[in-house]
């Protein structure tokens, strides 16, 4: 039962970071998406849900949310262009947007 709530989950986060990557220019859609999962994660942590529900919403929809080998190709590419500015920035930027994003997720009171 596991396995089909986790690919359920998977299939919403995974349409929506499509559609994401094709709404915003480059690399914001690959951002929003990794902020959002990290906001929801954050949010679902905090809201201590059943098994079935955590993971649906962090193992399913979060995991495919998030796109963390986009990431990792699109800091490849600066640091193949050397824009080290930009690397440090994008990277950076990821990294505490992340963070920020499950503090303010496990502090969302949910009704």
């Amino acid at each position: 039962m596991i396995f089909v709530v986790v690919a359920a989950g998977a299939f919403v986060g995974g349409a929506l970071r499509w559609a994401l990557t094709r709404l915003l220019p480059a690399r914001r859609g690959t951002l929003t998406a990794n902020t959002l999962a990290c906001l929801v994660a954050g949010i679902v942590i905090g809201s201590a849900l059943p098994v079935l529900e955590t993971a649906l919403l962090v193992t399913g929809f979060c995991g495919a949310l998030s796109t963390w080998s986009t990431l990792a190709r699109e800091l490849g590419e600066l640091c193949r262009k050397r824009a080290w500015g930009g690397l440090v920035a994008y990277g950076g930027t990821t990294l505490v947007l992340g963070i920020v994003a499950v503090q303010v997720g496990l502090q969302m009171p949910v009704p």
